[in-house]
């Protein structure tokens, strides 16, 4: 058994490297990883940056669902209801029984702030396929009237692919008369900080910037005529520029709702009543008339009748949809089927914050640093 290894080992060297590359790209992390150390010639491979951009393109939809208590664990979906694999995560909280805040994934990078105050600079990047952690460079909040409080923090992570740059966004609002904000942004190749155009509308749900497309978006309000309007607001990664993309035509006034992301398309989200959800995807991005609706309906005996508290987290390879109900429950959702399944883990309590990034080779190092 050992030998024919050996002799399908020997083969695959024999081709082409552009066909070895190929053939690569669409491998697990996990193999590519055991075999950088088949030759030279396919660790140089599998550590080039180029390679790991291509790979990626390959599994940019295969979601990975992370859970989060005092350490982290990573759920493959044909492990459901199994044991889970803990990641051993580098990253301690500032305080103890206070989780990590995942505040942005792209790419199989995870930006996480392990401190719940913006003025303790703790930001990192780390990819939880390779186990690589790169610290980011603090910056202070220089907002001029001092005296005011800040009322909020939030950011937002993601990829400019014309510059190929990671960027992080920081906004920062204060409690002032009028809606006041500071706004940074940092780069991962100039590894530098700068301030862009103040942040032009307010964020209800206080929550950070989904990434989709290229862009940063967060579901925002403005009032008038005393009627509270949401409408989403992106920032451009590459123009460094805010833009708006309308929602959705629905009854706005029976419900709140939020946006997130499922299978690479922007979506967003709302209850409806006490047993019935409905999400909304934007199926070809900036085209307001591809919005597409599907609902969720709930009978009595699954014990899911509270809505209020719903977050889509990913799709499976299936088709099927991984939700959180309120704080406690995971569900995988058949659309097909119309059934729901709880998701159990054993050494999981119910209690863990759940994520999901992309298994990746993209590396937090891998640039032309120039603020070194």
């Amino acid at each position: 058994m050992e030998k024919n290894e050996k002799q399908r080992n020997r083969s695959l060297s024999n081709l082409p490297l552009d066909v070895i590359g190929n053939i690569l790209s669409k491998l697990p992390v996990k193999c590519l990883l055991q075999w950088r150390c088949v030759c030279r010639a396919w660790r140089d491979l599998i550590s080039d940056p180029q390679f790991a951009k291509s790979h990626v393109e390959h599994f940019i939809i295969q979601e990975t669902l992370m859970l989060i208590e005092r350490s982290t664990y990573v759920v493959h979906y044909d492990m459901l209801n199994g044991v889970v694999e803990d990641l051993d995560c580098p990253v301690t909280p500032c305080f103890p029984y206070v989780w990590l805040n995942i505040v942005g994934s792209c790419n199989g990078l995870l930006c996480i702030n392990p401190c719940i105050y913006p003025k303790n600079n703790g930001l990192v990047l780390w990819n939880p396929s390779t186990r690589e952690l790169r610290e980011l460079p603090g910056t202070p909040i220089e907002f001029p009237t001092r005296s005011h409080k800040c009322l909020s923090t939030l950011y937002g992570f993601g990829y400019d692919s014309f510059a190929d740059d990671y960027k992080l966004v920081r906004v920062v609002a204060f409690a002032t008369e009028s809606y006041e904000t500071e706004v940074k942004l940092y780069s991962l190749r100039t590894n530098s900080w700068k301030r862009i155009e103040d942040f032009p509308y307010s964020v209800p749900n206080k929550c950070h910037g989904i990434f989709v497309s290229g862009a940063l978006h967060w579901l925002v309000s403005s009032e008038d005529d005393l009627v509270c309007t949401y409408f989403v607001t992106s920032l451009d990664l590459a123009e460094e520029k805010y833009g708006l993309l309308q929602l959705p035509d629905y009854e706005s006034g029976q419900s709140y709702c939020e946006i997130g992301v499922l299978g690479g398309c922007l979506c967003m989200y709302r209850f409806v009543s006490d047993i019935t959800f409905e999400v909304w995807f934007m199926r070809e991005y900036g085209m307001i008339e591809s919005w597409t609706k599907f609902s969720i309906t709930v009978p009595h005996i699954t014990g899911l009748e509270n809505f209020v508290h719903v977050k889509p987290l990913c799709c499976t390879e299936n088709g099927q949809i991984i939700l959180r109900v309120g704080r406690k429950k995971l569900v995988m959702y058949s659309p097909k089927e119309e059934l729901f399944r709880y998701l159990l883990f054993h050494g999981m309590s119910e209690h863990s914050v759940a994520v999901t990034y992309v298994e990746s080779l993209v590396s937090p190092y891998n640039f032309n640093v120039l603020g070194r």
